[in-house]
């Protein structure tokens, strides 16, 4: 599907193509299972650990770790599951080490519209919901019964692509300290199963703590590199200028 906008509002095309493949900060999703307690029995693979599916938890990880930014793009949903999706990507962050600032990340449903529909685009109101959703666990929700219901009554719903977009890292890493220069960088963040997970291009690679070490010495080595090269520079021009080959 196509993304569009009009009238700043942006939108969907049905039966459109994105512009875009998965890739360093594109991922797409067809289901809605945002932490690992979400994933259903039937996705385990029997007699191992394995899983049929992911949960969406993985990506967002890996996109806040890499430091790129990038958005997770899940499957058509209805109208009335859209605060279940914000409250569960915020309950799940909450449980990252650390907890990941709201400021990190925002979730929006941007309308599935038909051509036809294009035209004459109504913005919709987002449903308050009072009820506490019913978080990990795959079971269904009271709001995803009732959509099923609404469904079977013929009540036709808006439907939505969720875009989950985790923010770039502020490179503003390099701080002048009263006590010397200091490296400021971003936090590396452990999902809600204590995995640490990096984006590689449509992929995600998962992190051990020494892998995590050995990344941060390869940045503190990359940030010092040029100050070290022209520190090299200024003293190879001191020996020549006294003579102290």
């Amino acid at each position: 599907m196509t993304r569009c906008s009009q009238n700043r509002r942006s939108f969907y095309v049905l039966d459109s193509v994105v512009p875009f493949e998965e890739d360093a900060t594109h991922e797409f999703k067809g289901h809605r299972d945002i932490a690992v307690e979400e994933l259903p029995s039937w996705c385990y693979i029997p007699g191992t650990d394995r899983r049929s599916r992911k949960a969406v938890s993985r990506n967002i990880n890996a996109f806040l770790n890499t430091g790129k930014g990038g958005t997770v793009y899940l499957g058509i949903i209805d109208n009335g599951t859209k605060d279940h999706v914000t409250v569960s990507v915020g309950d799940l962050l909450s449980r990252y080490t650390p907890k990941v600032p709201q400021e990190c990340y925002k979730v929006e449903f941007v309308p599935v519209l038909n051509l036809a529909e294009t035209s004459d685009m109504e913005l919709q109101p987002q449903l308050q919901d009072h009820m506490p959703h019913l978080l990990r666990t795959p079971d269904y929700c009271w709001c995803d019964k009732d959509a099923v219901e609404a469904f079977h009554k013929g009540i036709p719903s808006p439907l939505h692509v969720v875009e989950i977009t985790v923010f770039p890292w502020k490179r503003e890493n390099f701080v002048k300290g009263k006590e010397g220069n200091q490296i400021k960088f971003h936090p590396v963040y452990e999902d809600e199963e204590g995995n640490c997970y990096f984006r590689r291009q449509g992929s995600i690679v998962k992190y051990s703590l020494q892998d995590v070490v050995e990344f941060t010495k390869e940045e503190v080595h990359q940030q010092f590199k040029p100050l070290l090269l022209s520190i090299k520079e200024e003293m190879m021009t001191l020996k020549d200028e006294y003579n102290l080959h």
